[in-house]
């Protein structure tokens, strides 16, 4: 019989009857309780948007728990008899804000907002279990938790006022106590007043309700939770659990579920899941003279506490073993998963990349075997729990309920290395645990074992290694021994994700290197040769930071803020969830669900579509494929990309629809959709498209100068090439869209989460064959864009719309991540061949490039914009190439199509660029910068195709700027003097000039809209065409309308974009937003005040309010419509390359990165960062600040650590969260460093100011280029000189390859 759940959320007893096992404690918030603060972005625990805090009590210990965890994994039943609390739990604008909301948002942590509330409940939870926290506490407490906006530094910022360790960064060096030497403002980095924020008082947190306090029947009861595919059970005792297995012999244990979780939410046959958490004794810990005894069911989190304890109480081997376990469950996931992950479940779980089984395999760790049948234990070995093949060796009778961990004796040392794609929240490429025992008399070895995990099904011990080294001497000629053994016998298995199998092999040798190393320095007490292990999380350095910018002048009006620090308007909302998304609307009475059915080929005829088995199966309303498109669409998209017709073209293009009238109906049902297919031959790689010239005809070419004489004076002429990959968007929010059928005249209300309503009222309009004035879409704000909302992805909000006018009900569809991954375009591929004539001081005299990228199957969305990459090649990047030429490619591939991402158009140019004059500087043996020099524009030089690019003194104010705020000059003599005297790490600096147009220079898109009403209270309303998606747009244009007004900004409201009130707008990209829909609204704000002039002149003495209801007496219209356009002449044609202006101004800027790689195994850290940027006269310097750090650690991930891979059939390898990466808060810099540079420009359009979004993201190019400057000290150890060619990303597997270091000792 079914128990009713009992949970306490945010203070309220909640009962609920007949709950579904399947139902996610994320669901049961979202849906039942509509708290919505608590968001979906990923839905498998690896991103931290939906965390929560748990709350339980111990009556044994008569302590109170407080834990995060992820509520998208964490089975509702889960949580029966616990407190939850939630963002809206702890603070709200409505009655007052936590502390820990308020300085998120108030030190500019929160921009699109999405992961805002995960990042406040993660911090939250600390406070309550450390109300002052170590700086090290607050940064490590993020390691669940992902921003794809920020860059992190803020949040950092914010959070970090809670330690009593807080103090200014800089020290005495603070850039307030600095002036700017070209502009004699003083300089400011006063993001915010930690003064002004209201103090923490952990006496004023909601209190841990008495009841479960009281009766501890809450978790001394047994629990059964059921519905016709799942049983969950909460046993309290090994007897219990011995029933149930025997009347359920398949039932499947469980602790956290973090590893069960979505098999319990996408369940479709009959499972029984036995919860062990209540089951008495499992969650004992006690120390023994030889080994610490671990409960099966106590959860990472209680054994990190435990031995950091014992850790601290020991000494000698003991001490320094526990050490190394320690740094081995740091990296176990994040805090969310090991506050209810378990150790025995980890152990039996295995797997081919567990932390946790590489470090027990090697310590040689036991369990007890519990046998439920004749209730027998057996003691056995981690390493005999697992098969060859990595499946698990247990039986369905066995279960863990004890695990021993032996303390290092004397003479026995244990080392741990993992190498991941991510500091944080990830899975090894390979990991390793080392124990080793030696004879303290001749240091002969008496047992070697090398465990590794990554390189094949499970974790495999090294067992040749093992056999022959015994009575061996631990010495030097040891490595070449072993590392010939790892080679004949580690056979690598794995899929290419994080590396190839080469590169795995070579990492096994590369790490057991490293562990010798320490432990040499260990025995003859010298300091490591390995001077920075990056692998040690515990020890990582914890980053600063600085932001200068301009103060203003003293002589501003009070009420005028346009260039003032202002704080996101809706950051308050974000990070108390309230802030409400597409999906956050909650659902219609009526509504009706959709589920995509997707191709599972890369090109394939489709021969026949069943759908009848899923049609049957229960809430199913029906099936939508291409014959249901009522009319033919065109555009970005066309009816065959909406649903495939005859043909699967990629991997994930989508064939159908299921509607069902929940959710998980229609995710249930669409399994059943079977679809026959002929394969058809496929291209994935781009280099086969070049090879078999796969490229649309008639390439484009522009050419400008005289190749032939560029050459003939050129002292030396050489060829190179470059490859750059793909990019995930990776916006928190996934697409989603909800279709409303009006029933009126064919309306119909679409709320879409979108850049661009223009192309998709357009696009519903044709389908549905009504005109555009039916069709309303809208949208409040994003949760991220970067491009991936702007074009491709029209065909979502298009299937909602089918779905709600074919059922006539409401529809909705909300993509999950795998889904959005797969479905979605990502940045273009693309390859570079160039040659290039230069002088002996290396000005480039001519270059000719052949530049090809990759439109994915959907080549349409990339050639129209060839030719613009063609202008950035030629003449947009601040450099005097005089004499050249590009010819651009648009390749047809099976993959995922080819979109807009943030930067666009610009970064395959760009890093073309840096390629070809970072080869003049190696090939000649000159300093990066003087290439740089020689190369950039001087003032009055024409740039090629004859325009004199505007202020180009301010692109040399940048450079000089940065060359000085870096040291950059002393910092190279730094790093050849520390690469001289190292030979395992290498350090490697950059510097790079930026050069931007601020829009495309097409004039249809080059305007914007705006509507402007005031009421009769005083209070104004403003609409424009713009969509806010963290940028900060919506703030920025309140900012203009208090200027013009003169009105306080509180007084002026913007509630969404929609297509009723600003008609045609075109999408909002490319930096443009403040420049047109800013300008649009000053010209309708103008307007008003115009009207008003009247008014106030009549009556000087009143106020705002008098002066409005005075006009609307007086019939005098309160509203107005407001237009911007750049003018006509911004227009560029390849047709007729030397007419008209690429661009209405440029945006200049500089940045300098320092990073160190490890050559034994690739990977690096960012050491400093230094970035310069001239915004004009920034409208919100603290905004712009906030974009230029954000958009650096994207590109940062674009050119060094994010890797779209694909297998040999067109699969797409790298589609969740968890094995596609994004930078995580401990990968930014370790010292990040962002000014903005104060400059006027005749050509600025709005009060002098200029672009920001995309243009801060050229600066990070720097960093893989001085990845290469490392990697060239490398190879000049190892013998190796001359150019060599980096592809893009710059990742730890073409690092290790190109250093070429060879272990000889």
């Amino acid at each position: 019989m079914n128990t009713n759940l009992v949970i306490f959320v945010n203070g309220q007893k909640i009962v609920k009857k007949n709950v579904r096992p399947e139902t996610t404690l994320l669901q049961f918030l979202r849906k039942d309780l509509f708290l919505s603060g608590t968001k979906l972005s990923c839905g498998e625990g690896a991103c931290g948007s939906c965390t929560v805090m748990v709350s339980s009590y111990n009556s044994s210990s008569k302590q109170i728990r407080h834990y995060s965890v992820n509520a998208c994994l964490m089975p509702l039943v889960a949580v029966h008899g616990l407190a939850v609390t939630t963002v809206e739990g702890i603070g709200s604008t409505k009655t007052k804000l936590h502390p820990v909301q308020e300085r998120l948002a108030k030190a500019y942590g929160s921009q699109c907002g999405f992961c805002s509330p995960g990042f406040v409940m993660s911090m939250y939870t600390l406070l309550r279990n450390y109300p002052e926290p170590s700086m090290a506490q607050i940064e490590t407490a993020f390691q669940g938790n992902l921003c794809r906006c920020t860059g992190y530094r803020a949040i950092l910022a914010g959070f970090r006022t809670f330690s009593k360790e807080w103090t200014c960064e800089e020290g005495e060096n603070c850039c307030q106590n600095q002036t700017l030497s070209d502009t004699g403002y003083n300089a400011c980095s006063k993001t915010f007043d930690a003064s002004e924020f209201a103090v923490y008082d952990p006496t004023q947190d909601p209190i841990f309700p008495s009841e479960l306090q009281l009766d501890a029947t809450y978790q001394t009861k047994s629990i059964c939770f059921k519905s016709s595919n799942v049983e969950w059970y909460r046993p309290n005792s090994l007897d219990e659990v011995c029933q149930l297995k025997q009347q359920y012999p398949n039932a499947i244990f469980t602790v956290g579920a973090t590893s069960v979780g979505k098999s319990i939410r996408n369940s479709q046959s009959k499972k029984v899941f036995i919860c062990l958490t209540n089951v008495q004794g499992l969650d004992n810990m006690t120390i023994t003279d030889a080994c610490i005894e671990i409960g099966a069911t106590v959860t990472l989190a209680f054994l990190l506490e435990y031995i950091e304890h014992q850790a601290t109480e020991s000494k000698g081997f003991k001490k320094a073993g526990l050490e190394s376990i320690l740094d081995m469950l740091h990296q176990v996931g994040g805090h969310q998963l090991r506050n209810v992950a378990s150790v025995g479940s980890n152990i039996a779980s295995g797997g081919s990349t567990s932390d946790i089984c590489t470090m027990m395999i090697a310590i040689g760790a036991r369990v007890d075997l519990y046998n439920v049948s004749n209730k027998s234990t057996e003691r056995r070995t981690v390493s005999d729990l697992h098969k060859d093949d990595g499946t698990s060796a247990l039986q369905p009778s066995d279960l863990i309920t004890f695990v021993y961990i032996p303390f290092m004796e004397n003479d026995e040392y244990l080392y741990w290395h993992k190498h991941a794609e991510r500091t944080d929240l990830n899975y090894a490429t390979v990991n390793s645990a080392m124990r080793v025992k030696l004879d303290p008399d001749s240091n002969t070895i008496k047992d070697l074992v090398l465990c590794y995990g990554g390189v094949g099904h499970g974790s495999i011990v090294a067992t040749q290694v093992r056999e022959k080294t015994v009575g061996r001497e631990w010495a030097d000629d040891l490595v070449a021994f072993v590392s010939g053994l790892l080679g004949e016998e580690l056979n690598v298995t794995l899929p290419p994700v994080g590396g190839s199998t080469n590169y795995k092999r070579s990492l096994t040798v590369g790490i057991f290197f490293k562990l010798f190393s320490r432990l040499q320095s260990t025995l003859h007490n010298i300091q490591s040769k390995i001077v920075h292990d990056m692998s040690s999380v515990r020890q990582k350095t914890l980053s600063s930071a600085s932001q200068i910018f301009e103060t203003l002048p003293i002589d501003q009006d009070g009420i005028d803020h346009v260039g003032q620090p202002v704080v996101h308007k809706s950051a308050l909302q974000q990070a108390s969830g309230e802030a409400v998304y597409c999906d956050d609307i909650p659902t219609y009475n009526n509504e009706l669900h959709i589920a995509l059915v997707i191709g599972n080929r890369a090109h394939a005829k489709i021969l026949s579509i069943d759908a009848s088995k899923a049609e049957r199966m229960p809430g199913v309303k029906g099936f939508l494929s291409y014959k249901d498109i009522p009319n033919q669409v065109h555009g970005n998209i066309t009816t065959e990309f909406i649903f495939a017709k005859d043909k699967v073209l990629y991997h994930g293009h989508t064939i159908g629809a299921i509607v069902a009238d929940t959710l998980e109906q229609a995710m249930a049902a669409r399994q059943y959709v079977h679809v026959d297919y002929e394969d058809l031959p496929a291209v994935i790689e781009l280099e086969t498209a070049i090879s078999e010239k796969l490229y649309l005809p008639n390439p484009k070419v522009l050419q400008a100068g005289d190749m032939e004489l560029g050459f003939k004076e050129s002292d030396l002429i050489f060829e190179g090439e470059i490859s750059m990959g793909s990019q995930e968007h990776f916006y928190m929010e996934p697409l989603s869209s909800i279709a409303l059928p009006i029933g009126e005249a064919g309306e119909i209300d679409i709320t879409v989460t979108s850049q661009s309503l223009i192309d998709i009222q357009a696009m519903v309009s044709q389908m549905l064959d009504v005109p555009k004035n039916r069709v309303k879409c809208h949208v409040k704000r994003l949760g991220g864009g970067f491009g991936g909302k702007a074009q491709c992805t029209e065909q979502f909000p298009l299937i909602s719309a089918l779905a709600a006018t074919r059922f006539n009900r409401p529809a909705r569809l909300t993509l999950d991540r795998e889904t959005d991954m797969r479905t979605t375009g990502k940045r273009n591929r693309a390859h570079a061949k160039y040659t290039v004539g230069c002088t002996k001081r290396g000005k480039i005299l001519a270059h000719e490039v052949e530049l090809y990228i990759d439109g994915g199957f959907l080549d349409t969305l990339t050639a129209p914009f060839m030719p613009f990459s063609l202008l950035i090649a030629v003449c947009d990047q601040g450099y005097a190439f005089n004499n050249v030429k590009v010819t651009g490619y648009t390749c047809e591939t099976n993959t995922n199509p080819g979109v807009p991402m943030r930067g666009s158009i610009y970064i395959q140019p760009l890093i073309l660029t840096q390629a070809l004059i970072n080869d003049v500087a190696s090939r000649l043996g000159l300093p990066i910068e003087q290439v740089h020099k020689v190369n950039m524009l001087q003032i009055g030089d024409l740039a090629p195709l004859g325009r004199e690019l505007p202020d180009v003194h301010t692109m040399h104010k940048c450079w000089q700027r940065c060359l000085e705020s870096s040291r950059y000059m002393e910092k190279r003599k730094m790093v050849e003097e520390y690469n001289r005297k190292s030979k395992w790490s290498k350090r490697g600096l950059y510097i790079i000039p930026t050069t931007r147009d601020s829009l495309p220079p097409l004039y249809g898109l080059c305007q914007g809209g705006a509507l402007v009403n005031i009421y009769t209270d005083g209070s104004v309303w403003v609409n424009h065409g713009g969509v806010e998606m963290g940028q900060g747009l919506h703030t920025k244009l309140i900012q203009i309308a208090s200027k013009v007004l003169k009105v306080p900004q509180d007084v002026i409201h913007i509630t969404e974009t929609t297509t009723n009130c600003v008609p045609n707008a075109p999408m909002t990209a490319g930096s443009m937003g403040s420049d047109v829909f800013g300008m649009a609204v000053k010209n309708a704000c103008e307007k008003l005040m115009k009207r008003l002039g009247p008014y106030k002149a009549e009556n000087q003495n009143g106020q705002w309010k008098d002066w409005v209801l005075a006009a609307y007496n007086d019939c005098t219209s309160l509203s107005a419509t407001g237009f911007y356009f750049h003018p006509k002449e911004n227009h560029w044609d390849l047709e007729k390359p030397r007419e008209g202006n690429f661009s209405k101004y440029y945006l200049y800027g500089a940045a300098a990165v320092e990073v160190e790689v490890d050559c034994l195994t690739g990977a690096h850290r960012v050491i400093q960062v230094d970035g310069v940027m001239d915004f004009g006269r920034s409208l919100n310097p603290t905004i712009d600040i906030g974009q230029m750090e954000g958009a650096f650690i994207m590109g940062y991930g674009c050119f060094v650590s994010e890797q779209v891979v694909y297998d040999n059939k067109g699969k797409l390898l790298t589609k969740d969260a968890t094995t596609y990466k994004i930078p995580g808060v401990r990968d930014i810099p370790t010292k990040f460093n962002m000014q903005i540079l104060a400059s006027h420009s005749d050509e600025a359009v709005l009060y002098g100011s200029k672009a920001v979004g995309e243009p801060p993201l050229h600066m990070s190019i720097a960093a893989m280029f001085a990845i290469k400057d490392a990697i060239a000290a490398a190879r000049k150890d190892a013998g190796i000189e001359g150019p060599f060619q980096l592809n893009c990303p710059a990742n730890a597997e073409q690092i290790h390859t190109l250093c070429s270091t060879k272990i000889n000792i």
